[in-house]
């Protein structure tokens, strides 16, 4: 497919400037404060996406969550390293937080937007849960928010609602954007979440394995935050790529591939390093998540799904269906910028396993000329999780609220996109897996110099 800035789109997500602050300066105490998004509404492709509760003293000193406007603003929290900026708190996480990342965050918020059709899955589950009741006030918690782009989106969709996001670093919104329905907080999930326990009705998480430590006791304390009733809906990434079959896994690049994916070799070696030099549980992750939440003992097995969310990287999809290739092609173009800003934000923690800065930028000049021209057309998948805590051990979760009728936030959900492959059992995730499982079966590059021995 070429390329065509021109191609007007009726989905997405806008973030204007003047309501996610990219300065980088927390301007507000950050135990209340937010912003309003505009949400889906119309614009055009070339505008974004190039196409060319309760509190425990046991583990108060865990968390940060009174952060007045001081001088430095995001310097206080933030140390320098290789030329970006990085949380303070968690050392196993292993993405930046400075105005590059704000930026590549914001996208990447898009086009999962665009993606799933609206901010979440699970839709009528969640619309349900968040309905407006009287004398009720449903309460959201979105871990790992990065920006603060998608609960700035949710508290705009139901402001009847209440917000926490949580973050390892203060995000970066200006004080007169700031809803009465939300609040954010510095955290490290690893340090215990005991004083949200039994706190909310919906959770969300979007790609924060990276900087977890143990994935099933994080996982176990997450879902202890939720109400009976309440949902947890989980998003996390494959750092393999698939071909364009989306069934068999691409190499990464190497001497032992030399036809493999260098945006693959890249995403492999960075999930490599946070496993065994950041002690991230990546790995654990992607074996939990990717079985789905049918057998955790919290969840009612009967509200469980899992799903696999493909996009392209690049808009070199097409489709027989007019709309439908416009939709991928715009998601595509949002997760090429994404990629292209993040495989970079890797090389500082590639550098501490010993990969020199010439290297990985030989290595990253190559990955973006393959996204540029398509030479090597890749999926990313995304692994989609969500299900209904129980009423009490081995009880069912309790029955949804009844809606109320109203002009409800799902009208504005895009319909159906084809690349979301959603499993209703545990036989069809595991069928799944392992028919992509078994393609992979390429050579692993030569381990980096500081893992040489390990």
């Amino acid at each position: 497919m070429t390329e065509n800035n021109d191609i007007p789109i009726l989905i997405g997500t806008s973030t204007p400037e003047d309501e996610i602050s990219q300065k980088g300066v927390p301007k507000v105490d950050q135990r209340s404060f937010a912003g309003a998004l505009s949400q889906l509404g119309t614009f055009y492709a070339s505008s974004m996406a190039d196409t060319s509760g309760n509190q425990r003293d046991e583990d108060a000193m865990t968390r940060i969550s009174a952060i007045a406007s001081v001088p430095g603003g995001l310097d206080e929290y933030r140390r320098l390293e290789a030329g970006r900026a990085f949380n303070v708190l968690n050392d196993t996480y292993f993405l930046p937080t400075d105005d590059d990342e704000f930026t590549r965050l914001n996208k990447q918020h898009t086009g999962f937007t665009v993606a799933l059709g609206g901010l979440y899955p699970a839709a009528g589950v969640v619309d349900a849960i968040l309905a407006q009741r009287e004398g009720y006030t449903p309460k959201v918690l979105d871990l790992g928010c990065g920006t603060g782009v998608w609960t700035l989106a949710m508290s705009k969709e139901f402001p009847h609602c209440q917000f926490v996001g949580i973050d390892l670093a203060p995000v970066p919104i200006e004080a007169e954007n700031v809803p009465s329905n939300c609040r954010f907080e510095l955290d490290d999930i690893n340090n215990g979440l005991a004083h949200f326990h039994n706190s909310f009705d919906i959770i969300h998480t979007r790609l924060i394995a990276g900087g977890i430590r143990d994935f099933r006791k994080s996982k176990e304390d997450i879902e202890k935050c939720l109400k009976p009733g309440g949902i947890v809906l989980w998003i996390e990434g494959d750092y393999d790529m698939l071909s364009p079959d989306r069934i068999h896994y691409q190499p990464p690049a190497s001497d032992l591939h030399p036809d493999g994916s260098w945006f693959g070799r890249l995403t492999f070696e960075a999930r490599r390093a946070a496993v065994a030099f950041g002690r991230s549980d990546l790995d654990t992750m992607m074996e939990v998540l990717s079985a789905g939440l049918w057998d955790d003992p919290l969840l009612d097995s009967e509200t469980c799904q899992a799903a696999d969310l493909f996009v392209p990287v690049g808009p070199w999809v097409t489709d027989n269906d007019k709309a439908e290739a416009q939709r991928l092609m715009y998601v595509g173009a949002l997760f090429r910028q994404d990629f292209m800003s993040g495989h970079r934000a890797f090389h500082a923690g590639l550098m501490k396993v010993g990969l020199s800065a010439e290297t990985l930028n030989s290595w990253s000049d190559r990955a973006d000329e393959e996204m540029k021209i398509f030479s090597k057309p890749v999926w990313t998948r995304f692994i989609c999780a969500w299900g209904r805590r129980r009423a009490g051990p081995r009880q069912p979760a309790p029955p949804l609220p009844t809606q109320i009728a109203s002009n409800n936030p799902g009208d504005y959900k895009l319909g159906p996109y084809k690349s979301f492959v959603v499993y209703e059992s545990v036989e069809q995730t595991r069928r799944a897996n392992e028919e992509r499982n078994r393609t992979k079966t390429f050579q692993h590059p030569p381990l980096p110099p500081a893992l040489q021995g390990q």
